[in-house]
């Protein structure tokens, strides 16, 4: 199975951003708690289908995302989207829906933002990559719905890149509920396709097998995961990796197939790079501390070893070390 690789001609390139249509502020918001690539491309995926949005971050944060606004660039898409964002500090009313896309290492802090009264009874769905999200329940008073993005996403200067076709969201969730109900109403002119895995373990470990394994790799070997499966060493050591993995994965679900995993790895847009690496350069530790904590309880529970991953989880901690 090969990569492929998509490229835009010049004209499609400089084309200018298109601008979404004015839309009525009648209703509730949606509310985004969060400034990562996730949150921007909801943020503007939502406003250019008319729906009112604010997002929730810092000071600093709010300033640029209301003055510069955001760019997002679709492989799928011949124009690029972009729009400037409505922000505030707090939640000022009681949204439609409440959507956690924060990093891990800063949710807690954040939900200072979130009042628990206007939360009320409005769902609330989390993106945020924790082993255990009860901590956000407990703040907010009311059920937190784990929620999976399908698609790969990068952010630098403003631009917000979407790689690849038919991003989804895979949502923890009945289809009869009222999480489920608001969001598939919100996507329905995205472009962005919903399904539901009512089995929140299931769907957790269905994405951290590809996450973790593809994030150690790069981020230690410091190549793209297009030039692993191109190096025959490295692609011997992601096997590797994806069969420890498979080891640890909890025995009440059913097995995860190691070679399917690695199908759904080559899948991956060539041009997507794990963002472990550059969170090292920038002396961020919020992945690699949750990768190496979920692995960790998860091999003690299953009492397996993992050698070649617990060799690239002290490699890059090395790094860490090293670059402060």
């Amino acid at each position: 199975m090969l990569f492929r690789k998509i490229t835009l001609s010049d004209k499609e390139k400089n084309e200018t951003p298109l601008q979404p249509q004015p839309v009525s502020a009648e209703g509730a918001p949606v509310y985004i708690l969060g400034d990562t690539a996730l949150a921007c491309f909801l943020a503007v995926k939502l406003i250019t289908a008319g729906h009112r949005v604010i997002v929730l971050a810092g000071p600093k944060e709010n300033t640029s995302l209301s003055t510069n606004g955001i760019t997002v660039k679709e492989d799928y898409q011949l124009q690029k989207l972009h729009s400037k964002i409505e922000t505030a500090l707090w939640l000022k009313e009681t949204p439609e829906l409440l959507i956690i896309a924060s990093r891990s290492s800063r949710t807690k802090a954040m939900l200072t933002a979130v009042s628990k009264n206007k939360i009320k009874n409005c769902p609330v769905i989390s993106f945020t990559r924790m082993k255990d999200k009860n901590f956000i329940s407990d703040i907010l008073g009311v059920p937190v719905i784990s929620a999976y993005f399908e698609g790969w996403l990068s952010d630098k200067n403003q631009i917000v890149t979407a790689y690849g076709r038919n991003p989804e969201i895979i949502l923890c969730a009945e289809t009869g509920s009222a999480a489920y109900q608001t969001m598939e109403k919100l996507l329905a002119d995205t472009r962005i396709g919903l399904r539901t895995n009512s089995l929140p373990l299931q769907a957790f470990w269905n994405s951290f097998a590809v996450y973790a394994p593809c994030s150690l790799l790069s981020a230690a070997s410091g190549k793209s995961i297009f030039d692993i499966t191109k190096n025959k060493e490295l692609r011997k050591q992601l096997q590797t990796l994806l069969k420890e993995i498979v080891s640890i994965t909890p025995r009440v679900l059913p097995p995860f197939d190691a070679d399917e995993l690695l199908k759904r790895i080559f899948n991956i847009p060539s041009s997507y790079n794990f963002p472990l690496a550059e969170q090292i350069r920038l002396h961020q530790t919020g992945d690699i501390d949750f990768i190496s904590s979920v692995i960790q309880e998860a091999s003690f529970q299953n009492k397996c070893t993992l050698p070649l991953t617990g060799l690239l989880l002290k490699s890059i901690y090395e790094q860490i070390i090293e670059r402060k």
